[in-house]
């Protein structure tokens, strides 16, 4: 009995990280977002040079001043990146909009 309730639990949290997953992704525009490579911003801070950081877990991604950056639908920080072989790159960088 403990087996089956530990299995509809374990498979109850797995289709829920799914469907956030699923959710999460749903706004980011294709041309920005290739096999589930955006991420909600979990930290965002500017250095000195200007240069943004933003980080989601073990994700940094350095944006340059001067790159596009796009409003963000749901009023919180997003990126997008890509793997450049010299680590994550940003493709597309959602910010809140500034009133």
């Amino acid at each position: 009995m403990l087996g089956r309730w530990l299995f509809l639990s374990i498979l109850a949290l797995g289709t829920a990280a799914i469907a956030f997953r699923a959710e999460a992704h749903s706004w980011y525009p294709k041309r920005c977002c290739h096999d589930q490579d955006c991420f909600p911003a979990e930290r965002t801070w500017r250095l000195a040079d200007g240069t943004l950081v933003l980080s989601h877990g073990a994700i940094f991604v350095r944006v340059a001043p001067g790159f596009p950056i796009e409003p963000s639908p749901d009023g919180k920080s997003h990126f997008c990146v890509y793997d450049s072989g010299a680590g994550p790159e940003p493709r597309c960088v959602f910010l809140p909009t500034q009133s």
